[in-house]
């Protein structure tokens, strides 16, 4: 993604005359986001793949008409709920054909249907917390050392810093300071990634 900030991305989506940059920004941004959501409704991979493709579209007619107030609603609520509207739509297009009797579209029903605003609300925070921790490691993840990089996996692991600084061979107040440092750049990294591409 570009330089440009959060709010200055979704405006530049809104816009009628938006350039081919601007939503490729965008998609890059968020795609992962949005199939991480459509995952939760049991579906194939190939018609994950389908269901992202129509999100997408859809998101590309919406986004103008999107009124962002980001005191009454994240921008990620709101994209959950598209999602759920176009997989659930897509779904219930199928009632009556051969197609809908199948396994995968009655438990993507199901699925779809336990789903209340409140309930979207709630996966849409939890999933994008994942999201972001991912996202924010994988931005910092270049600018990291071996021995960091070995540090944190371990401190993931919950191994002893004993062990830890026996294996990279450094003191165990070395394996504390690495272990630091890439925790207050990975906090850093999701900060400036929450207030990029949500706010609220």
């Amino acid at each position: 993604m570009n330089s440009s900030t959060r709010l200055t991305l979704i405006e530049r989506v809104r816009q009628a005359d938006r350039d081919e940059r601007c939503w490729e920004d965008f998609v890059d941004s968020y795609k992962n986001y949005i199939y991480v959501i459509i995952r939760k409704f049991k579906l194939s991979n190939e018609l994950c793949d389908d269901m992202l493709q129509d999100i997408l579209v859809q998101l590309w007619k919406s986004l103008p008409q999107f009124d962002y107030r980001p005191q009454e609603c994240r921008f990620r609520t709101w994209l959950s709920i598209v999602c759920c509207s176009v997989v659930k739509n897509h779904l219930k297009s199928k009632a009556g054909r051969k197609m809908l009797k199948e396994t995968e579209y009655e438990e993507s029903i199901h699925a779809l249907d336990q789903f209340s605003e409140p309930e979207i609300e709630r996966i849409a925070e939890s999933e994008w917390k994942n999201f972001i921790a991912e996202k924010a490691f994988d931005n910092i993840r270049p600018r990291l050392t071996d021995k960091m990089l070995l540090v944190f996996e371990a401190s993931i692991e919950e191994r002893p810093d004993k062990d830890v600084a026996s294996e990279i061979g450094c003191s165990e107040a070395s394996v504390r300071v690495y272990r630091q440092r890439v925790r207050n750049s990975l906090m850093k990294e999701i900060i400036r990634l929450n207030d990029e591409l949500d706010a609220g």
